[in-house]
């Protein structure tokens, strides 16, 4: 006969450390050099970000608008455009036509999403751009001399992303510079999209394009490099999970306090002084992919922007006196005039070149009062059902409304509302403009990716020297665990 087997606890743990230590070292084996990728990468992203055009640089490259040429009324612009409602986004802006001169334009963003130009001045629609309008807009746009036009490209390494979709194809314009700039022009539309210099693609190919697997071939097929990216940083995240289990369950009370030696003794003492950091930072870049849609903030709808605008009609009420329109046009140069519409009220933000704004009523050019009242009425319109918790007015940044790399909108009422998705309404407190809103998810985002992840912590947010200080410190205990992953996983495989 057989002797009785019992299961002690004993045994239980030690075959339950056995599991986890092949399974530690086999997946170290198969992730190792992904961490060590995605730690250094993460530091080149630190100091150069992926490649794009901020609202300032785009104002700063835009004409003047010239009052005397505008001929054309919104509401033209938009029978012209085929608008059967009020655009998603409707504004006033220049371009260089091939000689140099300049047209305003009216742009708009229909509610599918589709764009549309229309000249201001003749009210023919712009619905391609060719190769020597191309230039002389980048010309005129970076001050440059001399450009060449080195290609249109449908989708290439920088411009990968979704959203540039409805203004593809891209004319590539170099500008001959010392910092090897290179501009991508809309080939539909005219607007500069994209500019990149020499420096920036040279690290982003260490930066950015391998940390978020933005590889042309993957990154255009938008699930599939979801879904690729979920599962390989889901799988890392367990073999930085056992090896801190495993690390804890190696620590000796006593000196020496790791049994090992060599390379494995760097590699368990790096992995208990950064493994918290290395969950962390894996665990956040795991979630900023939202799995199951989880911490994804969902906008309003349709039917709350409808309430929000209170008005959907294609028609817009432009002022009638030219000769108020064009004093107010060769005021200060301005670049850009938003049109929109705010709890009934008709309004436009006129931006200048170093985004100074002013905020008008139409059609009599009255000054609008974003009062605490106003905030309050454009809060209930989007959530009517729910009851307000508290309204406050933000003149500086704080840990929830900051910006990353352009400065946020300042000043800004907040509304707090009492709806299931804890709803926090953000509006623009010179102009009454929807900013945005934040709900429950949104916010736990925030510390659940940004602050682990990107070291956005508001004790640090003043002090950015002991920001950069922290977060290459604890990136250096993440390239230690990498590095000494790699080489152990080399021998073994080697052996």
């Amino acid at each position: 006969m057989f002797p009785p087997f019992t299961l002690t606890r004993q045994t239980v743990l030690a075959r339950l450390f056995q599991t986890l230590r092949a399974g530690h070292r086999w997946l170290g084996i198969a992730g190792c050099l992904l961490f060590l990728m995605w730690f250094l990468s993460g530091l080149v992203m630190s100091v150069v970000g992926f490649p794009s055009l901020t609202d300032a640089e785009r104002l700063r490259g835009l004409a003047p608008l010239d009052g005397s040429l505008l001929r054309v009324t919104p509401d033209a612009a938009l029978r012209a455009a085929g608008a059967h409602n009020f655009p998603r986004k409707l504004w006033l802006e220049s371009l260089v036509r091939e000689d140099g001169s300049r047209e305003p334009v009216w742009r708009m963003v229909l509610a599918d999403g589709s764009r549309h130009t229309v000249s201001a001045q003749t009210g023919t629609r712009i619905d391609a751009v060719d190769v020597a309008r191309a230039e002389a807009i980048a010309r005129a746009f970076a001050g440059a001399l001399h450009t060449r036009w080195t290609g249109t490209v449908e989708r290439d390494q920088w411009t990968v992303l979704a959203t540039l979709d409805r203004q593809r194809p891209f004319h590539r314009i170099a500008l001959d510079d010392a910092a090897g700039t290179e501009l991508y022009i809309s080939a539909r539309s005219g607007e500069v999209v994209r500019d990149t210099s020499r420096r920036e693609r040279l690290w982003n190919w260490l930066g950015a394009v391998p940390h978020w697997f933005y590889f042309t071939p993957l990154r255009e097929k938008s699930d599939l490099w979801r879904q690729t990216l979920l599962w390989v940083s889901g799988i890392c995240c367990l073999s930085a999970l056992s090896g801190l289990v495993l690390g804890l369950q190696r620590l000796r009370r006593q000196s020496p306090f790791s049994p090992f030696i060599g390379w494995m003794k760097l590699h368990h003492m790096a992995g208990l002084g950064g493994g918290l950091f290395v969950l962390a930072w894996m665990v956040s870049g795991w979630l900023s992919m939202s799995p199951g849609d989880w911490l994804r903030n969902t906008p309003p709808g349709k039917a709350a922007m409808a309430r929000y605008t209170g008005s959907v009609a294609p028609e817009f009420p432009w002022p009638q006196q030219r000769a108020t329109l064009d004093a107010l046009l060769s005021e200060t140069g301005w670049k850009d005039i938003q049109l929109y519409w705010v709890d009934g009220h008709a309004r436009m933000t006129l931006t200048n070149g170093e985004g100074y704004r002013r905020a008008l009523d139409l059609p009599g050019f009255d000054h609008p009062d974003v009062t605490e009242q106003h905030a309050e009425t454009v809060a209930r319109a989007l959530l009517p059902d729910a009851r307000i918790n508290a309204i406050e007015r933000l003149t500086a940044e704080d840990a929830w409304w900051y910006g990353r790399r352009d400065p946020k909108e300042l000043p800004v009422w907040r509304v707090q509302m009492e709806d299931p998705a804890e709803t926090w309404v953000h509006i623009d407190a010179l102009d009454g403009r929807l900013l945005g809103t934040m709900d429950r998810d949104a916010r736990l985002r925030r510390w659940l990716f940004n602050a682990p992840h990107a070291f956005e912590i508001p004790a640090l947010s003043a002090r950015p020297a002991l920001r950069w200080s922290l977060m290459w410190l604890a990136a250096f205990a993440g390239i230690a665990v990498s590095l000494s992953a790699v080489v152990i996983a080399a021998r073994r495989l080697t052996r």
